[in-house]
């Protein structure tokens, strides 16, 4: 039977190049802000990254650590979720062009302005000649991203994807969204993170983890807030642990969103009494609650299960507005 594994991973994050050995302790970065100096154009032509913008080139580099050094085949597809995007930039640029006319148009208005840029560029610049879709999932991007890879893939759409998210802070969202964020402990967070998923009967070389089941859902909420978690979370936990055909008590590693002191309640309630062999994966206190994170928590959790230090894990991501994600991931040789 074809299954859909996850063979690479790459970030570009508060750690730099690359994604952390665990979450065990904090970021030596205060700031969870992406470093600045990252070589993140070597090895691209001059030309093409002139006028690159940081979504574009965070995800650029997330995606060729994610294909490995075989790079992309004729069929490679993407999936990329972007969370708060870039507003106040193309808000600015764009009342500049209005005030003064196009001859005002700074270059980097095409790519802060067009939400798939990230994943244009990507396809020009390493060859990926697949599909290519952009989801605007906010706080669950990452998860997001994952799951309609899988299902692309499922679908026979293409044979392989880099699927994941970026996310960009500018100084004026970062200055509107830290007093919201006051108080959870969980920082903003930035950077882009790629997970490679390949769809195979016989478990390939590279495999990390296989991708069982996934699951998606909503809740009415107002378009800035989360609805009610705890039974929007347990509803996509009954659809996603069906669908993967799993006990709860049989998974032993759960990330689950702790975004506000609210949202972590619900999910150590719903672990608590859902889940009660699983193990707590906060990776957000490293990583941020961008909705890139969440791929590079999948990136993280796939880690674990190939290392065989967990053996089902279950992620569970929830938007403001209301939207719900779920992914089941399982150590590649626990069929």
């Amino acid at each position: 039977m074809t299954a859909l594994w996850i063979t690479g991973t790459g970030a570009v994050g508060p750690c730099g190049l690359g994604l952390p050995e665990d979450v065990s302790g904090e970021s030596a970065r205060g700031s969870r802000l992406v470093p600045e100096g990252l070589p993140l154009k070597e090895g691209f032509p001059a030309a093409a990254m002139r006028w690159q913008d940081a979504s574009s080139l965070w995800w650029i580099n997330a995606a060729r650590q994610a294909l490995g050094a075989g790079g992309a085949c004729a069929e490679t597809g993407q999936v990329v979720g972007l969370c708060w995007g870039s507003n106040p930039p193309v808000m600015a640029l764009a009342e500049q062009v209005h005030r003064q006319g196009f001859s005002a148009m700074a270059p980097s208005h095409f790519p802060y302005s067009v939400g798939n840029a990230p994943s244009a560029q990507a396809g020009i610049l390493l060859h990926m000649r697949g599909l290519a879709v952009t989801l605007c999932a906010k706080e669950s991007a990452g998860l997001a991203a994952l799951a309609e890879g899988a299902r692309c893939l499922s679908a026979g759409l293409c044979g392989e994807l880099v699927a994941g998210g970026v996310d960009h802070l500018d100084p004026f969202l970062r200055q509107i969204l830290r007093p919201l964020r006051r108080g959870s402990g969980v920082p903003a967070g930035e950077g882009a993170y790629a997970l490679k998923l390949q769809c195979a009967r016989e478990l390939p070389a590279g495999a990390q983890a296989r991708v069982v089941a996934w699951a998606g859902l909503s809740a009415p909420a107002p378009p800035h807030l989360f609805p009610e978690a705890g039974p929007v979370l347990g509803r996509a936990l009954d659809s996603l642990l069906s669908r993967a055909g799993w006990e709860g008590a049989s998974v032993d590693l759960a990330a689950l969103p702790e975004d506000t002191p609210v949202l972590k309640a619900a999910s150590d309630g719903l672990r608590s009494s859902r889940l009660p062999a699983a193990a707590p994966f906060s990776f957000q206190r490293l990583l941020g609650a961008c909705g890139a994170s969440w791929a590079g928590a999948a990136g993280l959790v796939s880690r674990r299960l190939a290392s065989g230090s967990a053996r089902r894990a279950v992620l569970l991501a929830l938007a403001t507005g209301g939207a719900c994600w779920a992914v089941a991931l399982e150590a590649p040789r626990a069929q």
